[in-house]
């Protein structure tokens, strides 16, 4: 009895072996999943100095036989790259980039299984080398500008910078390369007119990609302006009434370019100089102005107001984006441009509409609307405004500089 069940038994294990090994022969036979790659500590895109200390990381459903490792196209001669035969795999590399030129590297890595089929699968890591000292400077040490007016502050680095910062005021504004591949970074501070005039620190922070960083620091100048000033002028009640009946707040105007303001492209729309949008027969008010009026007590008319023929044509006084199209109470049919970097034009009390969409971007010179007198205003004019990063500033600066 005993016998027939050890017999049996034996059957019954060498049965088993044989499925194993017809189970392995199958699979052997028939893989077809290309193995999974990826790496810790190198990843792509990234800025690297010294030395690197990273692995290559790879698991496939069969085995791993071997793999490649390709720098630049040389093919490494690593041990432990061949017959790994398991199905894991954490290969260390190490990368002395100080034996690499500064600038973009290729990174490729084939990894073979064991099967029938050889199933490759290959990995393309790109990688930069930055091996330089930072080093960076203001152009200017020192500006002047006038209350309600822009500082244009530029510094110049011996290489791409990862992020770069300027405070004034205790407020961070951000700098932007001049072009695409510049090293010359620009950044554009709103002065307000209400800043009393004196001598201010400006400091800079910049930072390469592999964390050097390094602090700069200058000084402006803002020079008082004597803003004139004006009695006044009185909007019929009756059409302030009428323009509630058909327009929104402008609480909800100014929301939406705080909004916007947020999502402004960090990069500039526009080159060159902008342009007045419309024929100046008259300024009617200065930017600045100081004014009272029953329905809006004392305040600062921080826009310049332009009077032309009624319905003249009213173009974009740069290249930009539409981002508000709308009625509002007091500043009527409402166009606003972004121009990226957070540069804003506003156009007021506009007639109607060109046939634009939000979203569209418009050129210099393209026809917005026309001039009309809608919203709080007494006659026909266009109330012109530009802002940087939401503080109004003379718009005529930016006709006279090239920023």
């Amino acid at each position: 009895m005993f016998h027939k069940f050890k017999v049996t038994l034996i059957i019954s294990f060498l049965g088993l072996i044989t499925l194993f090994l017809g189970y392995k022969a199958i699979s052997y036979s028939t893989y077809s999943v290309v193995p999974e790659i990826s790496t810790k500590g190198l990843t792509s895109g990234d800025y690297y100095s010294g030395v690197v200390q990273s692995k290559i990381v790879s698991n496939n459903g069969y085995k791993i036989d071997h793999i490649d490792v390709y720098l630049d196209g040389k093919l490494l001669d690593l041990d432990g790259t061949k017959k790994i035969n398991k199905k894991s795999l954490n290969f260390p590399l190490t990368i002395d980039t100080t034996t690499l030129l500064d600038g973009k590297h290729n990174l490729t890595v084939d990894i073979v299984d064991a099967s029938k089929h050889q199933n490759k699968n290959q990995m393309n890591l790109d990688f930069y080398v930055d091996n330089t000292d930072l080093n960076a400077t203001f152009i200017d040490q020192s500006y002047k500008v006038l209350q309600g007016r822009t500082i244009h502050a530029k510094i110049k680095a011996n290489k791409k910078l990862a992020d770069a910062k300027i405070q004034f005021l205790e407020k961070n504004y951000e700098f932007y390369p001049e072009s695409e591949y510049s090293t010359v970074y620009e950044s554009f501070i709103p002065v307000d007119c209400d800043l009393n005039a004196g001598e201010y620190q400006l400091n800079a922070k910049v930072k390469d990609f592999v964390g050097h960083d390094m602090n700069l620091s200058g000084r402006v100048d803002i020079q008082e302006y004597n803003f004139p000033k004006q009695k006044g002028f009185v909007v019929e009640k009756g059409k302030l009434e009428e323009e509630k009946e058909v327009s929104m707040s402008n609480r909800i105007l100014e929301d939406a370019i705080e909004k916007w303001l947020a999502d402004s492209p960090n990069k500039k729309l526009w080159t060159g100089r902008f342009e007045v949008p419309v024929d100046i027969k008259k300024i009617t008010t200065p930017f600045g102005e100081i004014r009272t009026t029953s329905e809006k007590g004392h305040y600062m008319h921080k826009a310049v107001d332009i009077l032309n023929n009624p319905r003249s044509v009213i173009w974009a006084s740069q290249e930009g984006k539409v981002v508000i199209k709308d009625r509002f109470l007091l500043t009527g049919n409402t166009i606003v441009l972004d121009h990226g970097i957070g540069v804003f034009t506003i156009y007021c009390h506009l007639e109607d509409f060109a046939d634009i969409e939000v979203g569209d971007l418009v050129k210099k010179g393209n026809k917005i609307g026309r001039m009309g007198m809608t919203g709080y205003a007494n006659g026909y004019h266009l109330h012109w405004e530009l802002r940087v990063n939401n503080v109004a500033v003379d718009p005529f600066q930016w006709t006279q500089k090239n920023f």
